[in-house]
């Protein structure tokens, strides 16, 4: 396999006021040509940092990229760190200077003389042609090693990968990378990882990532082949495998979202839903209504976060209130019922909490939150308690609502789970 280093040059880089989104850009593309980016190297604009940068890349990397440095002005150093390293001087493009200077002229801007350093280029260098900009390309050869040297200027960097560098390295490997996705929702990580672990020890070639976020985690699987047809099939494997073990996790593999896979259930079985929220404030209905032809199955939403508005526009009843709360499985069960005799929908979300940081109690702490799903007498309301961070709050109440949907349709009509 044929195996990468990305260097990206520029003191904003290191300072974090420029993000470098170049380096994902390549990687991105040299996987999808099987070639895989290994080490990722961050230099500011230091002669001598460039140098030891690109010494260390050569000693591990078949291909090395640099991005960046190639402007006119005193601070963009890599064609000085490449005259260095080669031991060479410049060499002077006439032409270049030409269509600089009638670029400038077309615009109607003096031509600055800085920018007749942007036509002169390490005598060794090949240039690649930049469609987007005045700064060229160049590749250097190091016996079987290629460097690829680029500006650092994002529209740029792209023409000159796609158009240049692309082509030129396309069929010097026979491997791909091929990748699959499992999204999970309600599982912690290390809960996850004790209960399927165990499938991937099988396929030892195979590379498990585990990428969690408050709403879930997503398991990034990689396989890089020859076949690609028979990579596919391991990481298809291993998919159904996993979503086997943990049904009630999984929700989805690929480019799902968990409001798409509740909508393709609902429209399955011409079914329709209507929400009842309290603490998420109409996020879960707004979720629904992301998923473009959620009309064939969403039918209305409440947003009942006051105590009367959940008496008047629900039917919950003023004692359950009183008594139990609004943040409650009683509550939770009047504002199903009420959701559902009100509108003609199949199936409802409802949800009430506290979702802080303010407003907890002993008994009920900040992160409680009710959820109930259902159809007409038939509800499934569970508790779940979540951390202290409001937004946080609102995006896993949403997930496990939509999840706790999933399920329940899964077991109505699907016969799993």
């Amino acid at each position: 396999m044929i195996y990468a280093e990305l260097i990206s040059i520029g003191d904003e880089l290191l300072s974090g006021l420029t993000i470098d989104t170049n380096s994902a850009f390549i990687a991105q593309q040299f996987e999808s040509i099987g070639i895989f980016s290994r080490w990722k190297t961050t230099v500011g604009d230091d002669l001598d940092d460039i140098c030891g940068a690109l010494e260390s890349a050569l000693a591990r990397a078949d291909v090395i990229t640099l991005t960046g440095g190639l402007g006119p002005t005193h601070d963009d150093m890599t064609k000085k760190a490449l005259c260095r390293h080669f031991n060479v001087g410049t060499k002077f493009y006439p032409e270049i200077l030409e269509k600089m200077r009638l670029r400038f002229e077309r615009r109607g801007y003096p031509f600055p003389i800085i920018n007749r350093n942007q036509a002169e280029y390490p005598e060794v260098a090949e240039l690649m042609h930049n469609s987007a900009g005045s700064a060229q390309g160049m590749i250097f050869k190091v016996g079987e090693k290629q460097i690829f040297v680029m500006p650092g200027v994002p529209r740029e960097m792209k023409a000159i990968t796609t158009e240049e560098i692309l082509p030129r390295l396309m069929n010097q490997t026979s491997h791909r990378m091929v990748r699959m996705e499992i999204h999970t929702t309600g599982v912690p990580e290390s809960q996850l990882f004790e209960q399927i672990h165990e499938i991937f020890e099988a396929e030892p070639a195979v590379r498990v990532a585990y990428l969690p976020k408050h709403t879930g985690v997503t398991i990034r699987l990689s396989l890089a082949d020859e076949a690609e047809a028979s990579a596919r099939a391991i990481l298809s494997n291993l998919v159904e495998k996993v979503t086997r073990r943990m049904p009630e996790g999984v929700f989805g593999s690929g480019n799902d979202t968990l409001p798409g896979v509740v909508g393709e259930l609902l429209k399955l079985r011409h079914l329709k839903v209507a929400t009842a929220e309290s603490c998420t404030g109409g996020l879960i209905a707004s979720m629904i209504t992301d998923v473009s032809g959620s009309s064939d199955y969403f039918e209305t939403g409440f947003v009942t976060y006051a105590d009367k508005v959940k008496q008047s526009l629900l039917g919950v009843p003023p004692d359950v209130l009183k008594n139990e709360g609004a943040v409650s499985e009683a509550t939770i069960r009047h504002m199903l019922a009420g959701a559902l005799e009100r509108t003609s929908a199949d199936y409802a979300i409802a949800v009430s909490g506290i979702a802080g940081p303010t407003g907890g109690t002993p008994e009920k702490p900040v992160g409680l939150v009710w959820i109930g799903v259902g159809r007409k007498d038939d509800f499934v309301v569970k508790r779940y308690q979540f951390g202290r961070d409001r937004v946080m709050n609102k995006e896993m109440t949403a997930m496990a609502a939509l999840n706790q949907l999933r399920i329940k349709l899964q077991q109505d009509f699907v016969g799993c789970i």
